[in-house]
């Protein structure tokens, strides 16, 4: 079984349908209140908004000016990303390419700000020195990282079950992390710098962690 070639057929069918269930074009309050909180550091200048979906966040840091890379698996969310962004005038135009968190495209220290909004948690946990290597190199001394994953309290319906700290799930595979693990998976690269529990109002028994992180 491959467990990429199924999630990518899963969110190519979810972009397709535009009816996937996850936000669409307004930013989560932990990356707003990131950029409102960051936004005079002067270093503070080109962003990647890694699996970036239909770039609500890419979006979020072009409006104020920022160079912003939006990157995503898939092709459909890209063109929706597009679209909104036509809407929209920037003095700097965001860019949004194709792309995978695994191979990424990009040369050492391009950025200063890097965000994960739902991307690790679809990563299977063998990869994940893979991840850590080629994040990390992206950014630049001092950089930001933003994370978004699933909490080990989310569930997908309320009366869910689980043994482990990992599932597959209607075609794609899905992680879930204590707040115990980030320390132990990126305190020898980073600075923790915050993490915060974030729950779905409209669906409680969606819980996810918000981490902020800086490079050592």
């Amino acid at each position: 079984m491959d467990v990429y070639a199924d999630q990518k057929r899963y969110f190519e069918e979810a972009y397709q349908s535009g009816e996937h269930g996850w936000p669409t074009t307004e930013p989560t309050p932990f990356v707003k209140s990131f950029l409102q909180s960051f936004r005079k550091e002067r270093s503070m200048t080109n962003i990647l908004d890694l699996g970036c979906g239909e770039g609500r966040h890419t979006l979020l840091f072009a409006g104020k000016d920022y160079f912003a890379v939006g990157m995503d698996l898939e092709s459909k969310a890209l063109l929706r990303a597009k679209k909104f962004a036509r809407d929209k005038k920037f003095q700097k135009k965001p860019h949004f390419i194709l792309g995978n968190a695994l191979s990424l495209p990009f040369k050492e220290g391009s950025f200063n700000v890097l965000i994960d909004y739902g991307c690790l948690h679809h990563i299977l946990k063998r990869d994940f020195s893979l991840y850590l290597r080629d994040t990390l190199s992206l950014l630049k001394p001092k950089g930001y990282f933003l994370l978004t994953c699933f909490s080990i309290r989310f569930k997908h319906q309320p009366d869910e079950r689980r043994r482990r700290d990992w599932i597959i799930h209607k075609g794609h595979y899905d992680r879930f992390f204590r707040k115990s693990d980030f320390p132990k998976l990126f305190g020898k690269n980073y600075r923790i710098l915050k993490i915060e529990e974030e729950k779905d109002p409209e669906k409680p028994h969606y819980v996810f962690n918000n981490v902020l992180m800086q490079k050592q």
